[in-house]
């Protein structure tokens, strides 16, 4: 018998929250898909750029991942590409390091213990990458895109 008020009681009060959730939700979704929508509804979209995010495993590719990005944020302010630094731990040499973006590989290099050695490793990945930016921005700007967009590329 308590288990049967516990649950009237139960119901009485979650009905009107599960109610008005799904009210909340239709109001909030809306009917036309992204497909649909008119160019200046999907310019709208705001895209997260600048970021880059660490995939290491180790003290050394923390300590690697923490000089580049330092480094990489003061000399690039308004950086508008996604990297990402990964690590592949090794038994012997310590670990191969790499940064990337869209799955490419901009940098790689093997680094072993030793802090001084994850610096300089740094610098020179951050140099590879200010290579591949410029690079990949001017290849960017001068790709034909007669009858495919950007994203569909």
């Amino acid at each position: 018998m308590k288990l049967y008020i516990l649950f009237k009681i139960c119901i009485f009060f979650l009905f009107p929250l599960i109610v008005n959730g799904a009210e909340n939700r239709i109001i909030l979704e809306s009917p036309k898909a992204l497909e649909e929508s008119s160019v200046d509804e999907v310019d709208d979209l705001v895209e997260i750029d600048g970021l880059i995010i660490d995939r290491t495993l180790t003290r050394l590719g923390k300590d690697f991942y923490f000089s580049f990005s330092i480094k990489m944020n003061s000399k690039h302010n308004d950086l508008d590409v996604n990297l990402t630094v990964k690590e592949r731990p090794t038994a012997l040499s310590g670990s191969i390091i790499g940064v990337y973006h869209f799955d490419k590989v901009i940098y790689r290099g093997a680094l072993s213990p030793g802090q001084r050695q994850a610096e300089e490793k740094a610098e020179q990945a951050i140099e590879a990458v200010d290579r591949y930016i410029v690079r990949w921005q001017t290849e960017k700007l001068f790709k034909d895109t007669y009858d495919l967009d950007f994203p569909e590329i």
